[in-house]
């Protein structure tokens, strides 16, 4: 079989899961707090380096490279514009840190920087989108009386639910959380896990009345996929050449002189 064949196949396998990648995140263009994958390409190995039967490589097959291989995707954690709402359980992050969610399963951390809140029926403040309880720095759930959330004003720099009586007294404060970046992958919904050490963050900014936007890049996202489509072509086009080129040399070379 010719070689050829393998690297161009591998190259429009590797461009199609970008292309998948990329039309993820234009879909989610106006998604709040949303966060872009990004894939990383590596080099794969040569053939000879590949194989895991042992085999004397010929030298012409030494000398080809292994093509490309999906090294890497995950999240780009890049800051979203920050969008007023006025809306009291509302937030907005600013910085490296997330909202912990009560919900882990299996040693995962599940996490959020989509700020939309509210109140349950029992006071319990929620993930809009989820419905999971938001945890407090100390892990723990946040409930207020219909008496104190008539008196809720809002969400001070440091998540504090400020008391509007007493805005030197706030009821809780909502636990804003840091994680090591290549543990963190996301889990639909706007959540993301993580198997790493949970950290309380101190550089983290909350803004009340507020959300994130979603940091995908509408403008680059399209020209990345007009150039992964180029790519496809390209090597859709090698792949048809090499193949009439085996059809040629078949016939010629099978031809009875």
């Amino acid at each position: 079989m010719n070689y050829g064949l393998y690297l161009s196949a591998n190259g429009i396998s590797c461009s199609q899961h970008k292309m998948n990648v990329l039309a993820n995140n234009l879909a989610n263009v106006n998604t709040t707090a949303f966060k872009p994958s990004q894939v990383v390409l590596g080099e794969r190995a040569r053939e000879p380096e590949h194989a895991t039967f042992g085999t004397d490589g010929r030298a012409l097959l030494e000398q080809l490279g292994g093509g490309t291989q999906i090294g890497y995707t995950g999240p780009t954690m890049s800051q979203g514009a920050i969008e007023n709402t006025k809306v009291s359980t509302d937030l907005a992050l600013m910085g490296d840190g997330f909202l912990h969610l009560q919900g882990d399963t299996k040693g995962s951390s599940t996490l959020t920087r989509d700020g939309r809140l509210r109140f349950d029926g029992k006071g319990t403040l929620q993930h809009a989108t989820s419905g999971l309880p938001v945890l407090d720095e100390r892990g723990r759930t946040i409930t207020l009386t219909d008496e104190e959330q008539l008196r809720f004003a809002g969400f001070g720099t440091q998540g504090e639910l400020l008391d509007r009586d007493d805005l030197n007294s706030p009821f809780a404060r909502v636990g804003v959380v840091e994680a090591p970046e290549d543990s963190i992958r996301p889990d639909g919904g706007n959540l993301f896990t993580s198997k790493g050490a949970l950290t309380s963050s101190t550089s983290t900014e909350v803004i009340g009345g507020a959300l994130e936007a979603s940091a995908a890049d509408p403008v680059t996202g399209m020209v990345e996929l007009i150039k992964l489509t180029r790519e496809v072509e390209m090597n859709s086009r090698l792949i048809q050449y090499q193949d009439a080129m085996i059809g040629q040399a078949v016939t010629s070379l099978g031809r009875v002189v």
